[in-house]
């Protein structure tokens, strides 16, 4: 059973699927989010632990899940908070996409909450679908980041 593994900027894709390292790059001008994402591997062994919380989270809960395929396992760790902002991380790939590509669900832990989260790449606000009254795709062209008011094609989709 051949898996295939390819260096990505920032990261690493593993069967077709992301895991991506990010980091806050506080700047005076922005507030820090504390949060990151972090991808290793050890052998056959890749781990994605990450951190979306902040000094000012409240509703903070843990999520993560292990899924195997052959002689290769990736390991997810996410300490997460429904009150979120921004965030300089990457969320990894939602335990469903593994299961497509034929991988076996070993563990899971808490339940991950956030889908469609589009980030501002200037201010790292969040976009969240299921809080706002659009998907992200559906917003004028002309719509502006409400923080710095970077225009639409400055945000990525990162979960």
């Amino acid at each position: 059973m051949d898996i295939f593994i390819e260096k990505i900027p920032g990261g690493m894709r593993v069967d077709g699927l992301d895991l991506k390292n990010g980091k806050c790059g506080c700047t005076s001008v922005l507030p820090c989010c504390y949060s990151w994402t972090k991808v290793k591997r050890s052998g056959n062994i890749f781990t994605f632990a990450g951190k979306a919380t902040g000094p000012e989270s409240v509703e903070l809960f843990d999520w993560g899940y292990k899924v195997r395929k052959g002689e290769y396992s990736v390991e997810v760790s996410m300490e997460d908070t429904r009150d979120k902002t921004i965030f300089s991380g990457y969320y990894p790939p939602r335990i469903e996409e593994w299961i497509e590509k034929g991988w076996e669900v070993v563990s899971t832990t808490g339940e991950r909450e956030d889908f469609g989260l589009w980030r501002c790449a200037t201010c790292k606000w969040l976009y969240k679908e299921k809080e706002q009254a659009a998907k992200f795709e559906d917003l004028p062209d002309d719509w502006k980041c409400p923080v710095c008011k970077v225009g639409k094609t400055a945000f990525e989709i990162i979960g």
